[in-house]
């Protein structure tokens, strides 16, 4: 392939006007953040309603109550998963819809957890929000436990926060000494 640049007055009047539009376009985007792109954070009023799902989340973890964790959810199929850290991780839709999984271990175990969340930073835009956070999740019998980060994915449904998706990592941690 042999590309050919011509000079700008060959182009002619519909290439000068593309490649001012062109231009324009993309040297505000240089130029930094504008102020559209700065205005995702949550209001002061959804801000308290999206800690008041985190709240709920973590004592209904920690409180084994899976009616108001569920109480939280879009519904039960939403993508919620664990992310392999392995390199041959290969998810498909069904094998990251797997809130069952984490209702088994977390609700139906007959185990007691406490569960906590730090660093969390929540951004909004409308009807549309996304939680990342840090969590830590010990076993009251044990103190085992395991650490890692997750983005939920928030939406609001008849004027409440709805979590429409959870992704998360996770690493052992065992008990404190």
């Amino acid at each position: 392939m042999r590309v050919v640049l011509k000079p700008l007055g060959c182009m002619g009047a519909a290439g000068l006007i593309f490649a001012a539009q062109f231009f324009c376009a993309f040297s505000s985007l240089a130029a930094g953040p504008t102020e559209a792109w700065e205005a995702h954070r949550a209001t002061a009023e959804d801000q308290r309603a999206i800690e008041v799902l985190l709240n709920n989340y973590t004592r209904s973890v920690t409180e084994g109550d899976s009616q108001l964790f569920e109480s939280q959810l879009l519904h039960r199929s939403i993508p919620f998963s664990y992310v392999d850290e392995d390199a041959s991780f290969n998810p498909s839709a069904a094998s990251v819809s797997d809130y069952a999984g984490f209702k088994a271990s977390v609700f139906d175990s007959g185990q007691r957890f406490h569960q906590s969340f730090s660093h969390v930073e929540i951004r909004q835009d409308a009807n549309l929000a996304q939680v990342s956070l840090d969590f830590e999740t010990r076993s009251d019998t044990t103190g085992k436990g395991a650490r890692g980060w997750k983005v939920l994915q928030l939406l609001r449904v008849q004027g409440h926060w709805k979590i429409v998706s959870e992704l998360y990592t996770a690493y052992s941690i065992e008990k404190a000494r």
